[in-house]
Protein backbone atom coordinates (compact mmCIF):
# COMPACT_ATOMS: atom_id res chain seq x y z
CA UNK A 1 0.00 0.00 0.00
CA UNK A 2 1.58 3.52 -0.90
CA UNK A 3 2.18 6.15 1.38
CA UNK A 4 0.24 9.09 2.58
CA UNK A 5 2.44 11.76 1.62
CA UNK A 6 2.35 14.81 3.94
CA UNK A 7 3.42 18.20 2.97
CA UNK A 8 5.17 20.90 5.06
CA UNK A 9 3.94 23.94 3.39
CA UNK A 10 2.00 24.86 6.10
CA UNK A 11 4.62 25.65 8.47
CA UNK A 12 3.05 22.63 11.47
CA UNK A 13 5.88 19.79 12.91
CA UNK A 14 4.80 17.06 14.67
CA UNK A 15 5.94 18.20 17.95
CA UNK A 16 3.61 21.82 17.34
CA UNK A 17 0.71 19.42 16.59
CA UNK A 18 1.36 17.30 20.12
CA UNK A 19 0.92 20.84 21.98
CA UNK A 20 -1.76 21.74 20.35
CA UNK A 21 -3.50 18.50 20.73
CA UNK A 22 -3.23 19.27 24.49
CA UNK A 23 -5.26 22.66 24.71
CA UNK A 24 -7.79 21.42 22.21
CA UNK A 25 -11.26 20.53 23.90
CA UNK A 26 -13.59 19.26 21.24
CA UNK A 27 -12.29 15.56 21.64
CA UNK A 28 -13.77 14.95 17.71
CA UNK A 29 -10.61 17.84 16.67
CA UNK A 30 -8.32 16.19 18.89
CA UNK A 31 -8.82 12.97 17.43
CA UNK A 32 -8.32 14.54 13.87
CA UNK A 33 -5.00 16.41 14.85
CA UNK A 34 -3.59 13.14 16.60
CA UNK A 35 -4.12 11.38 13.05
CA UNK A 36 -2.26 14.00 10.75
CA UNK A 37 0.32 14.30 13.48
CA UNK A 38 0.66 10.58 13.20
CA UNK A 39 0.73 10.18 9.59
CA UNK A 40 3.39 13.19 9.31
CA UNK A 41 5.41 10.95 11.74
CA UNK A 42 5.17 8.15 9.35
CA UNK A 43 2.59 5.72 10.61
CA UNK A 44 0.71 3.91 8.23
CA UNK A 45 -3.18 5.13 7.64
CA UNK A 46 -4.41 2.14 8.52
CA UNK A 47 -2.27 1.84 11.77
CA UNK A 48 -2.96 5.16 12.18
CA UNK A 49 -6.66 4.04 12.10
CA UNK A 50 -6.61 1.33 14.77
CA UNK A 51 -4.67 4.11 17.31
CA UNK A 52 -7.41 6.48 17.37
CA UNK A 53 -10.29 4.28 16.95
CA UNK A 54 -11.30 5.22 13.51
CA UNK A 55 -12.09 3.10 10.42
CA UNK A 56 -9.34 3.46 7.58
CA UNK A 57 -11.59 5.37 5.28
CA UNK A 58 -12.06 8.12 8.14
CA UNK A 59 -8.33 8.38 8.56
CA UNK A 60 -8.03 9.08 4.80
CA UNK A 61 -11.06 11.42 4.97
CA UNK A 62 -9.46 13.75 7.77
CA UNK A 63 -5.98 14.54 5.77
Amino acid sequence: MKRLKITNDHGWTPRTLRKQERKIKDASLRVRVTAVRLVMEGFLGKDVAKMVHLCRQSVRRTL
